[in-house]
Formats: structure tokens, C-alpha cells, sequence
């Protein structure tokens, strides 16, 4: 047999008869109530606390044994190394690794010239001044655990000497190079066997012509350098159009047709702009 007591709220002229409760006064009072439950057995009790209580959900123990006494009180407790990013460049594409890295508790900086750049807000801290400039990259690679790019328009000489200081440049200066010369990134898809359209390089008017009459039309030239997002891009359909379209020894020329439409789609697969 178990009993059960509970506390309720009556007025203090209050008398129970039976089943039913007489009061004459409006102030509450409590009083205790003992019920004797003569008809409730362990295993149907059992069953009405299962009923209540919150469920429980498995789980395993890992296999693994790890002290967390020389635990360093100063790392994330998801494990995520302090390490600073140092992002030459605060475009949009900064923006976005800023917030991808704020989501994995990572810290970044960045350096640009514009006070107001799309990733000034986002940044851990913000570093006015140009990222070709070699003397300010010096000085913001010495804030950086690492130090990569959201442009490839930088110095890449002076990723040289951080990288031989022992500073982490990721991606190194030598890959830099070859993504700031799409005459090089031709070459060294070439090299790797990756399918391309026919080129050459072009360093003046008469060597464009001669590209002409080799090739035929239409062509696609393309800026060597400081070419990006469509920019520095001219399809010449004669000979007439080549003069509008070369300027110096900037560009190399591509022949237009299927070949060239399939390589341009291998180059996004890629992720090669």
C-alpha cells in the first residue's frame, strides 16, 4: 500500500464532508490530504513514471581516453587553432571567407586600401593600406599565422621573401605567379595535359596579324595581366578589329570556336578564372 500527500488551496472555514468541500470564508488557507492508493502496484506505477518522464536518448562512450590536464586553457573548446588568417585583399570574396571563418571560431584580418571595404566589417581587425605595397604586407604579415589572398593582383616578390622569413603564404608566391599571367596559366595547363584552346602570345600588332592569317577569325584577346571578371577580354572578327583590341605586349590570343567554349568550361571546373 503507498500513500500520496498534496497541498491544496481552501479557505480557512472549511470542512470536508465526503467528496464535497464547504467553505464561508473568502481568504485561502491550504491544508494536506493523505490519500491511501490501495490498488496501485510497483510494476503499474513503473509504468505511469515512464509515461512522464522526459526520454532518454543512448549514447556511447568514446574509446578514447584523453587527459585534459595540459589542456591549453587558451584554445577554442572546439578545437580550432588560434592561428590569425591574414587576408591580403577586403573585396567580396573576403567578405565571404570572414564569415565562413567567424562560423569555425577562426580569426581574420585584412588588408586593403579602402576604409569602407565589403570585408572591414566582417574582419576580426582591418589593416588600411595596399596589398601590393611590399612595406605594408611586411608589417601586416607580422599580425598573421598565416597569410593568403582574396585578389591575385599582389606582390608576389614580396610573398618571396615572407616565405623564406618562414611565414605561411598559402598559396605560395610561385602559384601566384602563374595565376597573374594567363599567358604562364596556358602554358602550365598544357604542361598537365589539361584541354585547351590553340594560343599564342602576341607582343605587337604585327605578331597579332600574323596570329590573324595563321588562326583566321574570329579571335578572343585576352590581357596578360590585370585582367579579371571579363575585363581585358576582346574578340577581333577581322583584322580591322585587332587594332581596337591590342594594346602592347599585354596579350595573348586565343581562336574562338567549340575548342575554346569547352576549355573555358574545363577552366571553371577548374576554378581558374
Amino acid at each position: 500500500m503507498l500513500s500520496l500527500s498534496y497541498h491544496q488551496s481552501l479557505s480557512p472555514a472549511v470542512q470536508v464532508r465526503g467528496n464535497h468541500i464547504e467553505s464561508s470564508s473568502p481568504f485561502p488557507s491550504t491544508f494536506t490530504r493523505r490519500l491511501n492508493l490501495n490498488y496501485i502496484t510497483s510494476s503499474s506505477l513503473s509504468w505511469m513514471l515512464k509515461q512522464h518522464s522526459p526520454p532518454m536518448l543512448p549514447c556511447r562512450a568514446s574509446l578514447e581516453v584523453q587527459s585534459t590536464s595540459n589542456r591549453n586553457k587558451d584554445l577554442p573548446v572546439h578545437g580550432v587553432s588560434e592561428t590569425v588568417v591574414g587576408v591580403l585583399g577586403g573585396g567580396q570574396l573576403g567578405r565571404m571567407l570572414c564569415q565562413a571563418a567567424s562560423q569555425m571560431g577562426i580569426k581574420v584580418i585584412v588588408l586593403d586600401p579602402m576604409e569602407n571595404c565589403p570585408a572591414s566589417v566582417l574582419a576580426h581587425y582591418h589593416m588600411v593600406g595596399s596589398y601590393d605595397d611590399s612595406a605594408a604586407v611586411e608589417e601586416f604579415a607580422k599580425r598573421c599565422g598565416v597569410l593568403t589572398v582574396e585578389i591575385e593582383h599582389v606582390d608576389a616578390a614580396t610573398l618571396e621573401k615572407l616565405e623564406q622569413q618562414g611565414v605561411d603564404c598559402q598559396p605560395k608566391a610561385s602559384t601566384i605567379r602563374i595565376i597573374q599571367d594567363k599567358y604562364l596559366q596556358k602554358v602550365h595547363f598544357s604542361r598537365h595535359a589539361i584541354p585547351l584552346p590553340k594560343f599564342m602570345q602576341i607582343d605587337d600588332f604585327e605578331s597579332a596579324q600574323r596570329a590573324g592569317d595563321f588562326y583566321g577569325y574570329p579571335l578572343m584577346i585576352k590581357s596578360r595581366r590585370l585582367a579579371y571578371d571579363g575585363r581585358g577580354n576582346a574578340v577581333a572578327k577581322s583584322e580591322e578589329e585587332l587594332a581596337c583590341a591590342v594594346h602592347g605586349n599585354l596579350f595573348i590570343m586565343l581562336k574562338v570556336g567549340e575548342m575554346c567554349k569547352i576549355s573555358i568550361a574545363m577552366l571553371l571546373k577548374f576554378l581558374v578564372s
